[in-house]
């Protein structure tokens, strides 16, 4: 294939390009379409390691997309807003899962501290009035929770230890929950 000018090569030269594998046109695609998405992800709390890794994600998944004939181009231009808003829903996937997120350390009553990774301060908030609620849970209540929740440990464990069956162990879990759920509302 010739050397092309993606400014004024229509988008099906390139769709050829990706299902044939033409090295020299994908290198033309990938670097015409990068610095947009950069800019993209560092303007979004992203640095510029971020935006190369997002791209490279988008591109192998636009690629995939053309060689499994998922994508075809409405019009001139489309291959270059599909490959950005692909590294966009990545970028914000991203986000939504890492969220600049705080650690809140709680003392689970153990005597050690968990870290809890947050987003903001209405769910601190929330967690602050779980825990105090927590508090006035009955001290059956508070132990089962923190056994089941923080301690990782079974119902058939849990109920060895309070001489109990396993389906009591569920029951009082469940009703724990419920009173739980029931002091959060009021």
């Amino acid at each position: 294939m010739s050397k092309l000018n993606f400014t004024e090569t229509p988008d099906n030269i390139y769709i050829e390009a990706l299902r044939t594998n033409d090295e020299k046109a994908l290198k033309e695609l990938y670097a015409a379409n990068y610095h947009r998405v950069e800019d993209y992800v560092i303007k979004n709390s992203g640095s510029a390691e971020h935006a190369k890794d997002i791209y490279q994600e988008a591109f192998t998944a636009l690629w995939r997309n053309v060689q499994l004939d998922k994508f075809t181009p409405a019009n001139a231009g489309s291959l270059n807003h599909y490959l950005f808003t692909i590294a966009k829903n990545k970028w914000l996937d991203y986000l939504r899962t890492v969220k600049v997120k705080k650690n809140v350390k709680l003392n689970d009553d153990y005597g050690e501290l968990m870290s809890i990774e947050e987003t903001d301060d209405i769910t601190i908030k929330r967690l602050t009035l779980v825990k105090e609620k927590f508090k006035v849970l009955g001290d059956n209540c508070r132990d089962l929770l923190k056994r089941f929740y923080y301690g990782r440990e079974s119902l058939k464990n849990i109920a060895a230890v309070f001489n109990w069956t396993e389906a009591t162990a569920k029951n009082n879990k469940y009703r724990c929950i419920e009173k739980l759920r029931s002091l959060l509302k009021d």
